[in-house]
């Protein structure tokens, strides 16, 4: 692995957070006019659940009601200049998007030492990035884009599995992702309103690239995903006072932390 593929997958990561800013932030609640409340959302029998999802609109300026477009959120100087129509400061939620993006796919080529199974990470980065960041904003994750994401995974893994010499490790990819998303069914099921379904369909997603490096992976990822849930739980009620969060960010971050440790957990297994 050489430091021109290092910053070359930057450049990359960089151009596809950019290409992310835009329509991650087009998505907003589509719910009736009241403030959210996220533990009644489970409903009973005489009054179910209101119906709120994500709704793909404009991404407007709050003050000036600016329309963005990409050339508006260009990395770096975006976050200095803010709307170009009003200068009202970015949602800090660009900036950090950008910089996810980027600074996980330098991580995601160098722990897999540059090789071309890093490919199929790389997309994995970008739609667990999109679905965290929307969870984040919005508390939902458009129910299409984990199996979207999983879809195109699939294809990717399939060639690459074949492509190595390795058919067998599709087998795992599926059996991690169908594990992994039964799991999290069971505890939607046992536990309403603790959990939203978006997470349900982006277990299978994430249990799939993780089950493809080793059937243990996925509960490397859960624990990983755990903890760093447990810590964005600390900060919901020393910032807030709340006990609730979008669990989507967490899961996605602690999937990518275990293929980021790949070497070191395989070695710990005896494997590597």
């Amino acid at each position: 692995m050489t430091v021109a593929l290092l910053v070359l997958t930057a450049l990359v990561g960089t151009a596809s957070g950019w290409a992310l800013t835009v329509p991650v932030h087009r998505y907003k609640e589509l719910r009736p006019m009241t403030p959210r409340d996220v533990a009644a959302e489970v409903g009973t029998a005489a009054q179910p659940p209101p119906v709120i999802r994500a709704e793909y609109r404009q991404a407007r300026c709050p003050d000036c009601h600016h329309v963005f477009r990409a050339g508006d959120v260009v990395p770096v100087l975006s976050w200095f200049r803010g709307c170009p129509a009003c200068g009202r400061r970015l949602a800090g939620t660009v900036p950090m998007l950008q910089i996810t993006v980027a600074v996980s796919m330098v991580l995601t080529v160098a722990s897999l030492d540059g090789s071309w199974i890093a490919l199929p990470y790389l997309w994995l980065v970008v739609v667990s990035a999109a679905a965290a960041f929307i969870d984040l904003r919005i508390w939902l994750i458009p129910w299409w884009m984990p199996w979207m994401g999983a879809a195109v995974g699939f294809v990717l893994i399939c060639a690459m599995s074949v492509a190595l010499g390795a058919p067998g490790a599709i087998v795992w990819a599926l059996i991690g992702g169908v594990g992994s998303f039964l799991l999290f069914f069971a505890l939607w099921f046992l536990a309403p309103g603790k959990l939203g379904f978006g997470d349900v369909r982006l277990m299978f997603l994430l249990g799939m690239f993780l089950g493809w490096i080793h059937p243990l992976f996925p509960i490397y990822g859960l624990l990983f995903g755990s903890l760093i849930g447990l810590a964005m739980g600390l900060a919901s009620v020393v910032v807030d006072k709340g006990t609730r969060f979008p669990f989507g960010p967490a899961l996605a971050l602690g999937a990518l932390v275990a293929v980021w440790l790949n070497q070191p957990l395989l070695h710990g297994m005896g494997i590597a």
